[in-house]
Parts: structure tokens; C-alpha cells; sequence
């Protein structure tokens, strides 16, 4: 077991006594809202007799976080980190909704003398500085890095008509859930799973990325669209495409990028193509993505997210990195 300086997460009230009721809330939150993120360029996670990679935080939770522990655990590897030099705060960090940012630490792991090449089980674990048997948040390494292969399109016609053949092997994205406070006045926010879903199948081939986005629920709806955020990299501003259920037309918010798009008769399923001009080429290994669902009922209006919250969702460090097949 390596244990690393990572950064902040445990608020001060945690540490008063009077208030001690309040790290509920901390812990809980940051199971679902303090997103630590494994930011692969290429595409791929190597980790051979050494590794080096930036770990992103971003705190969406509702307060500023003051002190983090993390452990990283493996049998096969030591590690150092280091924190960004931007980080100016640092061990601060603070609440996007109080202005703060992602920020990051690089990693190095190096493989231990006598260790053979093969499949290894890294994680990190998130704890209490002052008291380490209280955890935040523990994910594996793979888990942080979110990839997602993205298989090769074959024979994928844009007709409105999406037939099982077509999609049955596409890579999809689901379980959206809502981001707020379920218990009332005083509770913290926290994730609860979507009623209306949306099933996003995507693949790709040397020119285009191929979308189907399915909508559940919402027959009573005034306004119903699902947003894709993509951007070639976490460094990059996303772009929305946005699909509209009650028009089933397709829209992107980039001058110049031509999307072809068609919807099945009752427009609770849209296909698309585009361009992969807009992730980055032909010569991209991977890119970043995410979805939002808006949802108009009467006076209520509801998204639902894939990735992240109201704080986070067009920031690409909390999308899904999606691998091009070789």
C-alpha cells in the first residue's frame, strides 16, 4: 500500500464537535459529487514498468473542501504524486457554485522489482486526513479513468428506421439520475435515479461518429430534449448537439458542422451522424463526452444528467472518454 498526499475533502465543521452531526452530509456527497478523474489523452490506460498521469478533482458539492488524504493500494507498484504548481489553494479546494475549479495532481507509479507483465489491480481511496478509517470515496484506477470502447459502425443507415442489426454491438449510455435534495428543506443534495431514462448507443467509424438516442417516458411533455456534449479532449470546450423529441430534428450550437439526422414516426428515437472533424479527426484516438435530458411538464421543468450536475456538466473532466476502435 502506497499512501499519497492527494487533496481536500474534509470540511472544517467536520472537525468541531458541536457540528459533528454535518459530516453525514460530507461523506454522502461526496460519494456522488466530488469527481476524481483519470484523464487519459490517448485513449488507452498503460501501465507498464512505470506510469505517469494526471488525477482531476472537481468539487460540485454544496461547501468548500479543506483536507484529503489518498491511499493508493497496490501489491505490484509505489507511487509519488505532486500537486499542480497553479494550484495556488492548494490543499483548498473549493466549491464550483463558491467558484472553484478542477485541479490536479500527477501520478507516477513505478513496478516493483521481480513483478511479471500483466493485468494489475490499482485503487484509490479517499479518507479522512485526521481520522483515516473514515472514507469519502474508493474507486479503481480503470473506474477513474471512465474509458469506454467505442466498436466499429458497419453498414448504419440514417433513416429514422434504427434496426437491431445496425446497433447491437454499440457501446450505450444510460442510468441518468436527477442532482438534488429528495429529503426536504436542510438536506444536502445528493443523486437519485431518473423516472424518464435515455438509452444513447453510439459507434464510429473514419469519418463519422453514429448516435441513437432513445427517449423513455415523457409522453405528456411541452418541451423534451437531450443535449450531447462532446469535446476532444478533457482541455477542450464542449460543443451541445442537442435532439429534440417533439420536432426529432437534430441541432448543433458550431457554425459550419453538418449533422444528418432522421427520427423514427412517433420521434422517440433520432439517429445521427457526425462529423468526426468535430472530435478532434481522423487522426484522434479518443474523445469526451456527456448527456443532459430537459424535460418541461406544466410549470416543472427537470434535467436529468449522465455525468456530473448543474456545476459540472459541460466541464469534460466528469464526461465519459470514449476510445475509437483501432
Amino acid at each position: 500500500m502506497v499512501r499519497l498526499t492527494l487533496c481536500a475533502l474534509l470540511l472544517a465543521a467536520c472537525v468541531t464537535p458541536a457540528r459533528a452531526h454535518l459530516c453525514n452530509d460530507v461523506f454522502a456527497q461526496a460519494k456522488d459529487n466530488l469527481a476524481v478523474k483519470v484523464d487519459i489523452r490517448d485513449g488507452q490506460l498503460r501501465i507498464a514498468q512505470q506510469a505517469s498521469f494526471r488525477v482531476y478533482l472537481l468539487n460540485t458539492m454544496d461547501r468548500d473542501i479543506v483536507n484529503i488524504n489518498l491511499e493508493v493500494k497496490s501489491d505490484e507498484f509505489t507511487g509519488q504524486v505532486a500537486p499542480s504548481t497553479d494550484w495556488k489553494s492548494f490543499p483548498l479546494l473549493k466549491a464550483v457554485k463558491a467558484g472553484g475549479q478542477k485541479q490536479f495532481f500527477t501520478v507516477t507509479l513505478q513496478r516493483k522489482p521481480g513483478i511479471a507483465d500483466g493485468k494489475y489491480k490499482i485503487s484509490l481511496r479517499l479518507f479522512n486526513g485526521q481520522n483515516a478509517s473514515q472514507e469519502f470515496k474508493s474507486v479503481d484506477l480503470e473506474n477513474a479513468a471512465d474509458l469506454i470502447a467505442l466498436p466499429r459502425a458497419k453498414g448504419i443507415k440514417i433513416d429514422g428506421q434504427a434496426q437491431p442489426a445496425e446497433w447491437e454491438n454499440a457501446a450505450i449510455c444510460t442510468d441518468f439520475y436527477t442532482h438534488g435534495t429528495a429529503g426536504g428543506k436542510g438536506k444536502f443534495a445528493e443523486n437519485h435515479k431518473a423516472d424518464a431514462q435515455v438509452r444513447v448507443r453510439m459507434l464510429a467509424d473514419e469519418s463519422n461518429l453514429y448516435c441513437l438516442v432513445n427517449f423513455q417516458g415523457g409522453a405528456d411533455a411541452e418541451a423534451d430534449e437531450a443535449v450531447m456534449y462532446l469535446a476532444p479532449t478533457s482541455a477542450d470546450a464542449p460543443v451541445a448537439v442537442t435532439f429534440n423529441r417533439l420536432t426529432g430534428k437534430v441541432a448543433v450550437e458550431k457554425e459550419g458542422v453538418a449533422i444528418e439526422s432522421a427520427a423514427s414516426a412517433d420521434k422517440s428515437a433520432i439517429e445521427c451522424r457526425i462529423p468526426r472533424a468535430l472530435l478532434g479527426g481522423q487522426a484522434a484516438k479518443a474523445f469526451c463526452a456527456n448527456f443532459t435530458r430537459t424535460l418541461t411538464e406544466g410549470q416543472a421543468k427537470t434535467v436529468t444528467y449522465w455525468r456530473g450536475n448543474a456545476y459540472s456538466v459541460r466541464d469534460p473532466i466528469i464526461f465519459g472518454q470514449f476510445r475509437f476502435a483501432e
